[in-house]
């Protein structure tokens, strides 16, 4: 078994996300490690059918306009991670990643995928009552990861 860290670190373009990172490069970063950036979309579910062929073919094209603006934010996305740290590649091993689902999921999921060791991630500080009704996506993976989670506050 190697002895170096797989550290999944989700990335979704938010300074909460920043904030995650930066903090994995201060604080528990090693050299040997394996940083895999995840970024997972939540595709819209694609409204129903009305009932003339006209209505579907135009709430078709809008979902697919949505579904390719989320593809293009998540190319630009892990572009501008790549950018950033292609100069540190001798000291820093990382892998990008985009995948669609519900992020929770996604993120859980590749611990076995990747092999992972730890999951560090940003949390948007919501409010008691919000993460309640809401959830939260830090919350969902503390829940049911099977490797320590590290969130780092707003």
């Amino acid at each position: 078994m190697s002895s170096c860290n797989v550290v999944i670190i989700p990335v979704d373009g938010s300074k909460n996300s920043e904030r995650a990172v930066d903090w994995y490069l201060a604080h528990l970063h090693l050299k040997g490690d394996r940083v895999v950036f995840l970024h997972a979309f939540d595709p819209p579910p694609m409204q129903s059918a009305k009932h003339t062929s006209v209505d579907f073919k135009n709430s078709y094209d809008e979902w697919c306009v949505v579904i390719q603006k989320a593809q293009d934010k998540a190319r630009f996305l892990l572009k501008e991670y790549d950018q950033k740290f292609v100069a540190l590649k001798d000291k820093l091993s990382y892998k990008l990643i985009h995948d669609t689902g519900r992020a929770g999921e996604v993120i859980v999921s590749y611990i076995k995928k990747e092999q992972a060791t730890c999951i560090v991630m940003g949390c948007r500080g919501l409010g008691k009552l919000r993460r309640t009704l809401l959830g939260s996506v830090s919350d969902y993976v503390v829940r049911h990861s099977t490797i320590p989670v590290i969130v780092v506050p707003p």
